[in-house]
This record gives C-alpha cells, structure tokens and sequence, in this order.
C-alpha cells in the first residue's frame, strides 16, 4: 500500500467524526443544552446544508489553490468547528459553529479525491478513490461508535472533543504524507451544461431522496436504537458498528452493481433502504422481544450498506455522461448527498415532534418510495455503456 496515499484516509475519516460525532449521544445532548430531542437532530441538518451550498462555490472560488494546503487547511477548521461546539455555552452557538465549519468542510472528498488520482496511473485511480473512501466508512465504524463510547462515560462534550483530536492528527498525517503541488485540471468543455445533460438531474436527484430516506433514522440513531431494542449509554455506540461494516461492503458491492443496467442497480439499492426503513419503524412500533437486536444490526448493516452501494453505481453513470465536465457532475452529485442528509434531519426532527419517534422509518420509506419513481422515469434498459461520451 502506498503510505502517501493512506495518509489521505483520514480526510475523509475526520469529517465523517466530525459531522456525526453527536448523533448517537442526541438524547443527552438535548438534556444538557435545554431543547427537544427534533431540534437538537437540526445540528446535523445545518452542518449538512452548509455542505451542500459550500462546497460547489468555494470549490470553484479556490479552485486555482495547491490542493494540500487547501485540504490541512480544511482539517483545521474542522478541528477548530469541534473545539468550539465542545466548549459552546447553548444550541444556537453549535449551531452557528458547525454552519460555520460545514461551509469548508465540503471540499474535504474533492480535495483528497483530487490528490489522490495525481499520485498514481490513471489505470489505477478507480482504486486511489476507493481507498480515500474508505476512510469516510472509518469515521461509521470507529469514529461514530467512539464518539458515542466516550460521550457517554465523560459527557457528550467529549464526543466533539474526540472529533477535534482526529482532525488535528489528519492534519500531521496528510503534512507528512500527501504531496504538494498538485492543483486542479482545467479541461475543455467542463461547464454545468455539461454536467447536467441527459439522466444526470434524475441521478443526482436519486442521491438526494436516498441520503434523504436513510437519514430521516440515521439523524436520530440513538433514540431509534434506544425505542427499537431498549439499548442505552454505551450499549448504542457498539450497536452503531453494525453501520460501519455496512458500509466498508457497501462500496465494493456498488463497484459490481455499476456493471448492470442501472434501472435494476439503483432499483435494488433504493428498494432495500425502502425496507430497511420500514423495518426500523416496525421495530419500535412492536416488541420483537428477542428478535428486536439481532434484527436492529441487520437492519443498520443492510441500510447502511445500500445507500455507500448507490455512489459508485451514480458516479460511474455520472462519469460517463459528463465527460469533461465530470468534476462539476461529482460536485453537484456532492451537494446532493449532504442536502439529503439535511432533509432526512429536518425530516426526522419534525416527525418526531409531531408523531413521535417510532415514524420516522415510515418517513424515510416514503423518500424512498419517490426515489423508486424517479428511477422509473430514467432511460429504459440504459446500461453504462449505453451512455455517450464526449
């Protein structure tokens, strides 16, 4: 393995801690700063949005910067973002802070992404993007469940602490290992128009109601997993592992899906967030007994592996499309993901000060249920290969 390559996992692997930090300790959290548990998940849903509008703009704004000293940069703010939520007096300044922090932290993937394909042949980039994403799955199957372990045994400060400590030792990490002088390449015919042509709007729409439906539970994981199978405190953070292996199989399982027509790629994926949705609600609707843990890790493993799958099928359609506009295509396909995962926040939040929490698998079955319809409506029997390259 190549150690300058490694050394950019932990981008990916700090944000990932850092945007979720909390979401397992939402209960606690909610306590110690005097709001609803549905107001409280809204951090996640600012820090999302912020992302999406971020990360487009500033990436064309900097796009003449050495992509290195952008990306310590970024780690920086995201480690300054989580100092100052650690010692925030109230819901408004986290608030104010993680708006703050998510406008930079958008350029996290595309920043990595970017250095990583300039390091090795272009034979071998497909497997230099996969392995800077890995690390965003870390930050589900270490960072989350650590934040969850450590805010419950020292407080849920600690959590945002802990995701500070992660993006200061990215910071190090990538100094020492990640090259310099690397900057962005301007390609002839790289414009929204071209980004945009063709299925492309439809694709990016899919990420949106995907992230959206899984999100709607994800936002609110602790309580979910509390109402589904009576976990508690640190009991939570061991269950949220399930998520992460979900995840790490989620991205090779999406490379061999990318390899069959899309309809029936995206119609599998987003039909299994579709039910795992559902059965999250069905698990705190009714007492499962035994079954109800057993039954939980499956259910997160499957959902979460389903939404990582969905990338690689959606980017490689993207890629192909797009042709030189392809960057703008993965930046506004970017801006998707952390917009959906602000409206499965803002989604889950109002279900559940409305409903209560045991509805919110229910909600995100029906943004998924819209993604199956917008699925429908892509080209008939498009594979791949089908689409033309500029």
């Amino acid at each position: 393995m190549n150690p300058r390559l490694i050394s950019l996992v932990f981008a990916p692997f700090a944000f990932g801690t850092s945007a979720f930090a909390f979401v397992g300790l939402i209960d606690p959290m909610a306590e110690g700063l005097g709001v609803g548990v549905p107001l409280a998940g809204q951090l996640q849903t600012v820090f999302a949005v912020a992302c999406g509008l971020g990360g487009p703009v500033l990436a064309r704004l900097l796009g003449g910067f050495d992509r290195k000293r952008l990306l310590l940069f970024v780690m920086l703010v995201l480690a300054a973002m989580n100092a100052a939520s650690a010692l925030a007096p109230g819901f408004g300044s986290i608030a104010a802070i993680r708006i703050a922090g998510g406008l930079f932290a958008a350029l996290t993937l595309p920043l990595a992404s970017t250095i990583a394909v300039n390091m090795v042949p272009e034979a071998n980039r497909p497997a230099a993007i996969a392995t800077v994403l890995a690390g965003y799955t870390l930050a589900f199957l270490i960072g989350m469940p650590l934040c969850t372990l450590l805010g419950d045994a020292l407080g849920w400060r600690a959590a945002f602490w802990f995701a500070g400590f992660i993006s200061l030792a990215a910071v190090f990490v990538i100094a020492m290992g990640a090259p310099a002088g690397v900057s962005a390449p301007q390609l002839a015919g790289a414009n929204f128009k071209g980004a945009i042509k063709g299925d492309n709007l439809r694709l990016m729409a899919i990420t949106l109601l995907g992230f959206g439906a899984t999100f709607a539970t994800v936002s609110f994981i602790g309580p979910v997993i509390t109402a589904f199978a009576g976990l508690e405190g640190a009991a939570i953070g061991g269950v949220q592992v399930a998520t992460g292996i979900g995840s790490l199989l989620g991205l090779p399982a999406g490379a061999a899906l990318a390899k069959l027509p899309i309809k029936t790629a995206l119609a599998g994926l987003i039909g299994v967030t579709a039910a795992t949705q559902a059965l999250f609600s069905l698990g705190m609707l009714i007492d499962l007994g035994w079954v109800a843990l057993p039954l939980l890790v499956v259910t997160m493993a499957l959902g979460s592996g389903a939404l990582f799958a969905t990338s690689p099928v959606i980017q490689t359609q993207l890629a192909r499309s797009a042709g030189p506009a392809a960057t703008i295509a993965f930046a506004l396909n970017g801006s998707m993901i952390y917009f959906g995962q602000g409206l499965g926040a803002t989604l889950g939040g109002t279900v559940t000060a409305m409903s209560g929490i045991a509805w919110v698998g229910i909600a995100g079955t029906l943004v998924a249920v819209t993604g199956l319809l917008v699925i429908g409506s892509l080209r008939s029997g498009a594979r791949k290969t089908d689409l033309a390259t500029p």
